[in-house]
């Protein structure tokens, strides 16, 4: 579809849009989105695989929770966490092609004097 051919959207979807998209502007929260690609963890997990405290890791999943990136089940004493929602393997996907095009594009220049 031609970007022509589309509706403009007005500000409050851009700032929809804008929040969404920084739910994947931090380290934490891409590096417990990776670990969650692997399956359902509990907080615990997830702290003793990307680092940090247990405070910062809370809120950075309440975070993508919040932005209904993620689902939470509670099992007895523990609550486990999962992604919810495809879009985020998607996202991440089409953002390490790029990143893999613009390496391999770097990689091809030649510097001479």
């Amino acid at each position: 579809m031609s970007q022509k051919n589309r509706e403009k959207l007005d500000r409050p979807a851009l700032d929809r849009v804008a929040k969404l998209f920084s739910a994947f502007s931090d380290g934490t929260r891409l590096a417990i989105l990776q670990e969650l690609m692997e399956g359902r963890l509990t907080v615990g997990e997830l702290v003793s695989r990307v680092g940090g405290s247990q405070g910062n890791v809370s809120k950075q999943l309440q975070l993508l929770h919040d932005s209904d990136l993620l689902s939470r089940e509670k099992e007895g004493n523990q609550v486990f966490y999962s992604i919810s929602d495809q879009i985020v393997v998607e996202l991440c996907q089409l953002v390490c092609e790029k990143l893999n095009r613009d390496s391999q594009a770097a990689a091809a220049l030649s510097f001479e004097i």
